[in-house]
């Protein structure tokens, strides 16, 4: 029998950012493992605000007549952050107006509720914590920030959540994912581990084994850390290490918008980076698909297709005029196969998993969640 993490087709089309939001179009230490391969570059320029952003529909029939595929981001910022001057109706305008349908509200320390949108606003909280001194060092900054999304509790004010006496990384984590569950979510994301260095391979293993079932593999705001150096595993390296440790953990690219300026100017642009699920459009089910890998993540490509067929993953993708594809396939953290086109398969292992990344000639990628036998 075959577990699958994603199931169905995927597909997009483009549209302008000055197009009103609509509902989608229906047919109607680094690791000992020195085979552990990144597939992460570094990017060649600075990120920008998402123009174009891909619209995404469903174009066959699913098993759930209701559901569809639905673009959003799991990580967004407005005023009661402290550190965003947007008011979160704007901000919520924004996402409606670049066409996106579900964002999760993440305000640092604080739970913010908004209601009476066609957009899906669904209520979380970034947990954020910027000690002086964490075990291991990292580059010497520290920074445990960890998502909960969907959150029941609605708390007044700012939640004080730290244990500053505590300065071992794992017990300032779990202390978040603690918080969260308190919180009444059980969606925990690991924020821009790679930021000042302070994740390894081992650290997330462990974060995953304590219920952390998201990871950050690209946050756009924090390329050059998503990529790694000569003495740092990059994200997808650390990701490939818990999942060939047997534990599930999904990867998601996000924006981690601060700024929503017209003009894309701002420290933290928003656009840029996204999820898409496969979901009936309604919260909760919106959260049981992340939960369980039902979408694929991306910085720009889109797909028709990742699903698992006769025993093989198959990806195919959304063509755009002179543009180029590259789709390259991870099997238990080695690189098995690259294939130049918009369409590729590749047969899931006797043991471990298989994911596939997508990348466009300019750099834009996509991200196939891993899928395994069992």
């Amino acid at each position: 029998m075959i577990r699958v993490a994603l199931v169905g087709a995927i597909a997009a089309c483009a549209s302008g950012p000055d197009v009103p939001a609509t509902s989608p179009k229906q047919p109607e230490p680094p690791p000992a493992d020195a085979q552990l391969v990144s597939v992460l570059e570094p990017d060649a320029a600075p990120v920008s605000v998402a123009e174009n952003l891909p619209d995404p529909v469903a174009v066959v029939p699913v098993e759930d007549p209701d559901a569809t595929w639905l673009r959003g981001s799991t990580h967004v910022h407005s005023k009661p952050s402290g550190d965003s001057n947007m008011p979160t109706p704007d901000v919520v305008a924004w996402y409606e107006k670049h066409g996106y349908d579900f964002i999760v509200l993440t305000d640092h320390n604080r739970v913010t509720v908004f209601k009476g949108s066609k957009l899906i606003v669904i209520p979380g909280i970034e947990l954020t914590m910027n000690p002086v001194n964490c075990e291991p060092p990292g580059d010497g900054t520290c920074r445990i920030h960890v998502n909960a999304l969907g959150v029941t509790a609605r708390p007044e004010g700012k939640v004080d959540w730290p244990d500053r006496s505590q300065h071992e990384r794992v017990a300032l984590y779990s202390r978040a994912i603690q918080t969260s569950n308190n919180l009444g979510t059980s969606i925990v994301q690991i924020n821009h581990p790679n930021w000042h260095w302070g994740m390894t391979p081992e650290l997330l293993a462990e974060l995953g084994r304590r219920s952390a079932q998201l990871v950050e593999i690209e946050n756009v705001q924090f390329s050059k850390w998503n990529a790694g150096d000569q003495d740092h595993p990059s994200t997808e390296v650390q990701w490939d290490a818990v999942l060939s440790a047997g534990i599930t953990m999904w990867g998601v690219a996000s924006d981690d918008a601060h700024d929503y300026q017209p003009d894309g100017r701002g420290k933290y642009p928003a656009g840029g980076g996204w999820v898409v699920v496969k979901a009936r459009r309604d919260p909760q089910a919106i959260l049981d698909a992340l939960a369980t890998g039902k979408f694929y993540s991306s910085t720009g490509v889109s797909l028709t297709r990742a699903d698992v067929d006769n025993g093989e993953l198959v990806v195919e993708v959304v063509s755009e005029p002179s543009r180029t594809y590259t789709i390259t396939f991870i099997e238990n953290g080695k690189l098995v196969s690259t294939v130049n086109g918009l369409s590729a398969r590749r047969a899931l292992p006797q043991s471990g998993y298989v994911r596939a990344v997508i990348t466009r000639d300019d750099g834009k990628k996509a991200w196939v969640q891993p899928v395994r036998r069992s």
